[in-house]
């Protein structure tokens, strides 16, 4: 995992990011959705640095005569950081 260091906490969050088109897309629509997806819950305050696929996967489409890929998917952790200042005392029950 990729890991920012000389951070004073770090959270790892799971991902799944879907396409029609490519793993690229995939990849890239978990990403674009993170901070979208967690704005306003306890993980609103983490600034989201680095990112490991940890796997694709996808479903095939074996209707006709060609197999066809209909969805690829990409498994992401996605390491969010935050600074504790001073005395702040944050809650991690996840």
């Amino acid at each position: 995992m990729l890991a920012k260091h000389t951070i004073d906490h770090q959270d790892v969050i799971r991902i799944i990011g879907s396409s029609t088109r490519s793993f690229d897309d995939a990849v890239r629509k978990g990403i674009a959705s993170i901070k979208h997806g967690h704005q306003g819950t306890p993980r609103d305050h983490l600034d989201f640095v680095t990112f490991e696929v940890v796997q694709l996967q996808g479903t095939i489409d074996s209707e006709g005569k060609n197999p066809q890929v209909s969805l690829y998917q990409a498994v992401l952790d996605v390491v969010g950081v935050h600074h504790h200042h001073g005395g702040d005392n944050h809650d991690h029950d996840h």
